[in-house]
């Protein structure tokens, strides 16, 4: 038990401020022990075409992504919904006060971030996207936008599961 409490003391100095997140490897060693609840936005257009951004990490691979991220220590809903419009998408929303779905999303193959519970806001564009980060096929990069009217084959496994029926909802 001694080991375990000077273990914890460790951790603590490595995350001096939990709301400003835990830092990668501490992050990572709480994704294998509790699952992680993520915000994920819900952008329609007029045509009910989806707003999708580019992933490409170590977990999950290349493909495209609902925007989303992960809730920090006794932040809202707002807050970090706000941050991953800016983060991913350099603008603002607007969003329901609620989710519009709520999913487990588990990855079978990883233990480490490999369990989320993913709240789906519907939410509507304050501000133009950036054109700069407009994706390019030919040199796709992170956090680059595209609409898409329909579920893209190459969308990141895990969300392809939860969110295939979402280009079947109302605009």
């Amino acid at each position: 038990m001694q080991d375990l409490k000077r273990a914890i003391k460790v951790i603590d100095t490595c995350v001096p401020n939990p709301r400003l997140g835990l830092g990668d490897e501490v992050f990572r060693m709480v994704s294998r022990l509790t699952p992680m609840v993520n915000v994920d936005l819900l952008i329609k257009n007029e045509s009910g075409d989806i707003l999708l951004t580019w992933r490409d990490d170590d977990f999950y691979g290349p493909g495209w992504h609902i925007p989303g991220g992960v809730l920090r220590f006794k932040e809202t809903f707002d807050t970090r919904i706000q941050a991953v419009a800016k983060l991913e998408l350099n603008t603002h929303v607007a969003h329901d006060s609620t989710p519009c779905m709520i999913q487990p999303s588990i990855n079978r193959t990883h233990e480490t971030r490999g369990h989320f519970v993913s709240l789906l806001f519907k939410c509507t564009l304050t501000s133009p996207l950036d054109d700069a980060q407009k994706f390019d096929p030919q040199k796709p990069q992170n956090n680059h936008w595209a609409w898409h009217p329909t579920l893209p084959e190459n969308m990141i496994e895990v969300q392809h599961e939860i969110y295939n029926t979402l280009w079947d909802l109302p605009v």
